[in-house]
Formats: structure tokens, sequence, C-alpha cells
């Protein structure tokens, strides 16, 4: 399945002229916030100039999202996921602007390491054990009950574990992901039906779907 350009979501800071249809992702994530890995390669990155190199490329393993191998080249590739490119031995993530537009930014070797996953849900199940659903489709499993929906865990890309919890509460730094502010970074001063994010000096009441808890040192 394509998509038509000129139906492309407003995210995509692509040309709507030309080509009048682009591929169409595939994944847990919506189009809003996510690239199929072909479009990553070729029309971002430019390290190639067809889909037949594309396929080139991914059949040979030199792709890795989130630390594994992705040979799909339809594979939609999300907000804060980490694309590892061997060939160049760097790793990207995607971000969105102050215009909600999608970019595709290099980030160092530390950032590479770790991934931000909002939590989305939450049940229990048997065992005593808490069924943690993620906003890009991942569930983990957990004895573990102060994680709620709203927080962020900090997971270990090599392990594959949480190492770490991002609080949705007072004091805490936000992305915000949607809405009038998306692109913006602030800190949240108070939490009701909404929440109260300072962004600039300025207090903005915020729906909580639109806020991402991040760490400070994110977009270093």
């Amino acid at each position: 399945m394509h998509l038509k350009r000129i139906a492309m979501p407003k995210s995509w800071s692509l040309p709507r002229k030309g080509k009048r249809f682009i591929i169409r992702g595939k994944g847990p994530y919506t189009s809003k916030i996510s690239f199929p890995l072909l479009v990553i390669l070729r029309d971002l990155l430019k390290e190639v100039k067809t889909r037949k190199e594309a396929k080139k490329v991914l059949q040979e393993g030199l792709v890795f999202i989130n630390n594994r191998i992705v040979k799909d080249e339809k594979f939609n590739v999300g907000l804060f996921d980490r694309i590892y490119i061997k060939k160049l031995e760097k790793t990207f993530s995607l971000y969105l602007t102050k215009k909600g537009k999608l970019i595709i930014q290099e980030i160092n070797k530390e950032r590479a390491l770790k991934k931000p996953c909002k939590v989305i849900g939450k049940k229990n199940i048997k065992g005593n054990k808490i069924q943690i659903n993620l906003y890009d489709g991942k569930n983990l499993i957990t004895d573990k009950k102060d994680f709620k929906v709203g927080d962020t865990l900090i997971l270990d890309l090599k392990k594959n574990n949480i190492i770490d919890c991002l609080k949705l509460a007072k004091g805490a730094f936000v992305f915000i992901i949607g809405g009038k502010h998306i692109g913006n970074i602030g800190k949240i001063s108070e939490i009701d039906n909404k929440i109260s994010v300072v962004i600039e000096d300025k207090t903005f009441k915020i729906s909580k779907e639109n806020i991402f808890v991040i760490e400070k040192g994110e977009f270093k």
C-alpha cells in the first residue's frame, strides 16, 4: 500500500509535488509521529537514492532500530526511536520541531544506548505481576507497582531492561508532542485535570496525552 503525497501527514517535511505516491509505513506508531524506514534512508538522510538501494542496505543488516536489525523498508520509525547506521557509525533519533514537523538528528553514544518510552497503560496479570504498555507498542512484565500512566521509562537497549523511571510529577521536564505548544520543552508546575507547564517563563495548561516526560539532557 502507498500513500498519496498530497495526503501525507502535516508533520512530514517532504515535498508534496513530484512523484504521486510515497510508501506507507507499518507498525505501532501513527503516521503523525513516525516515518517509514525507507523515507528516513532515502529522503531524510539521503544515504540511498532508490528503494532498490534501500532494500539492499537493509538486507545486509546494516540498519538497527533500538539495537535490533530491521530489514523491512516499511517499518515505522517513531518519535525518540534510536536509528543506528552501521556504515556511518552514527546514531540518529526522531524529534518534533515547534512547527510540528518531524526531523532527524544525530545523537551521541550515551543517548544511543537508552531510549525514553512513555507508559500509556498498565494492568495486573497472573503471578502478582504488572503488564506495562508503552507508547511504541512494547509490553513489559514487571513486579514493580509504582509505575503509573504518564510516567516515562528509560530502557537500556542492550540489556532490554528498565534503568530509570521519570515520574509525571511537579518539577519534571517535559516535551510537548501535540497541540499548539508542540515541540516545546517545559517544566511541570502543577498537576490537575490538565497539567500546568512552564515554557519560557509562561505557564500553559496542556493535556496529559500531549506530554512526554524526558531527561533534561535528551536534547543535548
